[in-house]
């Protein structure tokens, strides 16, 4: 074990005995986190909105979703040149960027002068380095999804859950937060605290954004249709009523045909327990032809919808068979959160700035390299593969992951516990201490 390792060790030891003494924001995530997890696992019926149960569901489109992905993977140059050619046919404005640099620039420049941008969930554009960008340039980020209003709100820094980022704040604490910030003092009840945002903040929503930033769940490349899923219409409202509609993403969420971007959008609500109450199929910015048949863009919707679609890691991890080359697969459904062993033991210990599990230790990994991951507790994985047989499109974390650790190891960033093991198998014969 090097330098460099005994640091890393010492970090992660740290944080996990944070996570262990009561009080701490480690503490009091990680308790809420295992609860939530066990639900979640446990909580598959949902037959009285749907004919089948969320597993179900899943497990009788495994197949044509593993097809799918594979197709997109093998073919990915081809479907994404087809998808660019589409969508500016259909008046998209879209760039395709090499690397996140050219995208954080491309961003920039279609920002404009524009000094405040609303989002809704974006973890591509954290992903791309959208964010980070925005928070340097001093640029006002408007959260719009209630989870990441509250995260803003406590100003929280830990990782959390992609899906519901401040699931874990209790009803107590967000009264006594906005009586602290706002002056308001609101009866400790979900139901009082939605009342209070929407009369608040959806005047705003709906009559100030002049630009707004969001991912994609998926997008069609036989048609360029961009599909949205979301519950609380702020999605709806900030793609809508706005001059200017960015969407950032990986070239990874484009899918062959709309029936499989609408397939994987239901799925990554049917895995999650979570029922999409609305699901937006945008071709591009509005417009209206009812003016004796002449097409005008930008009537009551986006005058413009920017599309900026990035490879950076993408098309290198396949030509070159990367380690994480199984990870194009991705739906970024953030289900195979909940069965990890690691991550129910470890809350946001077992995570990176990405967000929690497997998926974001990777993506630290593709884009700051091994000693991310380390630091992100990548050793903590126990290479249980709950991730592998509970993912939708069959992805094995567990096997990225351990020749990510592989990796480590040959580095001298193994814990010492690893490094003695080792020592013993190769003397002994045996890894019993």
């Amino acid at each position: 074990m090097n330098e460099s390792g005994k640091g890393l060790y010492e970090k992660v030891k740290n944080k996990i005995e944070a996570s262990q003494e009561e009080g701490t924001l480690e503490k009091q995530f990680g308790d809420f986190w295992k609860f939530a997890c066990v639900i979640k696992t446990r909580q598959h019926d949902l037959r009285y909105l749907y004919d089948d149960t969320s597993r179900e569901f899943v497990d009788k489109n495994r197949d044509n979703l593993i097809e799918m992905r594979e197709e997109f993977v093998k073919n990915m140059d081809a479907y994404v040149e087809k998808c660019i050619n589409i969508m500016r046919k259909k008046n998209f404005t879209v760039h395709y960027a090499k690397t996140n640099e050219q995208a954080q620039k491309i961003f920039m420049e279609e920002l404009g002068d524009a000094r405040i941008i609303y989002k809704s969930k974006s973890n591509e554009a954290k992903d791309i380095g959208i964010i980070d960008v925005l928070k340097e340039n001093g640029i006002s980020i408007k959260e719009t999804d209630l989870g990441d209003v509250l995260v803003q709100l406590f100003d929280y820094k830990l990782p959390s859950f992609q899906v519901g980022p401040g699931a874990h704040f209790t009803e107590e604490e967000i009264a006594k937060k906005i009586k602290e910030v706002y002056g308001v003092e609101l009866e400790p009840k979900a139901q009082a605290i939605v009342n209070y945002f929407r009369s608040t903040y959806r005047k705003e929503l709906l009559n100030d954004v002049k630009i707004s930033l969001t991912s994609a769940n998926a997008i069609s490349a036989e048609d360029g249709t961009i599909v949205l899923g979301e519950n609380e219409g702020n999605i709806s409202l900030i793609t809508r009523a706005t001059d200017k509609h960015i969407v950032v993403c990986g070239i990874t969420k484009i899918v062959p045909t709309i029936f499989d971007a609408i397939l994987v959008t239901k799925l990554q609500s049917r895995i999650n327990n979570v029922s999409f109450n609305y699901i937006s199929l945008i071709s591009g910015p509005s417009n209206t032809s009812d003016i004796q048949g002449t097409s005008v863009q930008g009537m009551y919707g986006a005058k413009e919808v920017v599309v900026i679609l990035v490879d950076d890691w993408r098309t290198k991890a396949v030509n070159e068979n990367l380690i994480y080359a199984d990870f194009l697969k991705c739906i970024g459904c953030k289900s195979c959160i909940y069965p990890c062993t690691a991550s129910r033991a470890f809350g946001n210990i077992y995570a990176s700035k990405y967000g929690l599990g497997a998926t974001a230790i990777i993506r630290d990994y593709i884009h700051n390299g091994i000693e991310a991951a380390v630091n992100d507790g990548l050793f903590l994985c126990t290479g249980c593969e709950n991730c592998y047989h509970w993912c939708p499109v069959s992805i094995n974390c567990g096997e990225i992951l351990k020749n990510m650790k592989k990796e480590a190891t040959e580095k001298g960033l193994a814990p010492p516990y690893l490094e003695q093991y080792k020592e013993k198998i190769f003397k002994d014969k045996n890894p019993f201490l």
